[in-house]
Parts: C-alpha cells; sequence; structure tokens
C-alpha cells in the first residue's frame, strides 16, 4: 500500500508542476501578443499619420517649386520675388504660369494664378485665385475670391513659418508642418511632442525648395 500511494503522489505532484508550466507558457504567449499587438497599433498609426503628412508637404513643396515672379517687390505685401506672397500665420499664396503659356514661367500672363493655401479648424484647403497684375492693394489678386472650388489637402495642426524666397538669394521657399493623428485633442503639442504619443502621435516634418529665378 505505502508503494502504491508514493506513486500516485509522485503523479500528482508532476500533474501540478505540468500544469503550472503550461500557466507560465500561456501567460507569456498572452502577454507578447499583447505587446506585439500595441507595438503594431503604435507603429501603424505613427506610419499614417507621417506618410499622410508627407504627401500633404510634397503637394505644397511640388507647386512652390513652379513659383514665377519678376524679382521685384509691389505693393504692401509685396509679391517677393519668385512670386511667394505671405498672407498670414496659416495662409500664403503661390503665383504660377497660367495655361495661356502652358504653365510655363512667363510672367504676367492674363491667365496667371494664385495657388493660395490655407489652414482653418486643423485642416489645409487650397483653391486657384486669378493673377492681377493691377491689383492697387500689392496682393495681385490673391486676396480676391477663389476662382475654383476649394479642395482639402490634408490635416495639421500648424504651419509654420512659410517663408517667401528672396530674389538672387541663397533662400527657398521653406515651411514645417506639424500634425497629429487627432489634431483637435489636447495631447496634440504646440512643442512638437504629443503627451499620449501612443494614442495620438505626433509628427514634425520640414522640407524646402529653390523656384527657378525668373525677372523681366
Amino acid at each position: 500500500m505505502k508503494k502504491i500511494f508514493s506513486k500516485t503522489a509522485f503523479t500528482l505532484i508532476e500533474l501540478i508542476v505540468s500544469i503550472a508550466l503550461v500557466s507560465v507558457v500561456i501567460l507569456g504567449m498572452f502577454s507578447v501578443n499583447v505587446v506585439l499587438n500595441n507595438n503594431n497599433q503604435d507603429y501603424g498609426q505613427r506610419y499614417l499619420v507621417r506618410s499622410e503628412t508627407q504627401m500633404t508637404l510634397n503637394h505644397i513643396l511640388n507647386n512652390a517649386s513652379l513659383a514665377i515672379g519678376d524679382g521685384t517687390s509691389v505693393g504692401t505685401p509685396s509679391e517677393l520675388n519668385y512670386g511667394v506672397l505671405i498672407l498670414s500665420a496659416n495662409s500664403f499664396a503661390i503665383h504660377q504660369g497660367g495655361t495661356a503659356n502652358g504653365y510655363s514661367n512667363i510672367i504676367n500672363s492674363a491667365t496667371d494664378i494664385w495657388l493660395v493655401y490655407s489652414l482653418s479648424s486643423y485642416n489645409i484647403n487650397y483653391c486657384t485665385k486669378s493673377y492681377n497684375l493691377s491689383d492697387s492693394t500689392g496682393y495681385r489678386g490673391a486676396n480676391g475670391s477663389c476662382s475654383t472650388a476649394s479642395q482639402f489637402l490634408g490635416t495639421a495642426y500648424s504651419i509654420s513659418n512659410p517663408s517667401a524666397p528672396s530674389f538672387n538669394s541663397t533662400s527657398g521657399f521653406s515651411i514645417t508642418i506639424q500634425n497629429c493623428l487627432n489634431d483637435s485633442l489636447a495631447t496634440c503639442s504646440s512643442t512638437g511632442t504629443s503627451t499620449d504619443p501612443v494614442n495620438n502621435p505626433e509628427v514634425q516634418l520640414t522640407g524646402s525648395v529653390f523656384p527657378p529665378q525668373q525677372s523681366f
């Protein structure tokens, strides 16, 4: 009887140890799965914000590279040389050649346009406005009404210091875009670092371009 009891006791201990080991393995697998899922979500959200912000930045820079100007300052504010006007902290306009010139660098055609970008309620929109050389305000039509429907480009928490390039200088057009997954949340910070980087990741991208120098 004693021998049979010993075998039974050993089997129960072995079973208990096995159950404990299986529990540890299952708990470990669950923990790893949670970590991987969180990391995947974090990476996916960061990638989404970065890729969308990069597309917005590329759109602006590609059009800024086509800016044309006459190298003079006219009125206040002036069309600063390359044909970029800073209308406000959240709005700027790019002078481009019109269809009559095949979008060439010939300046002051009647079909020239302004491509105007503006940030409002965390949305960047753009539209075209007619270029008007004789506009006495100095805006040359950039402060007029849109001649096409405004189009949504992308989201942003802020755009920083869009700069008008100077004629015959080494400075180009540059802009910084700060963007969060959800720009309206308080976790999106003006410092460029979200206080909740997992659930509301934030990116800050800067780009610059040098339009061709044009003059009469």
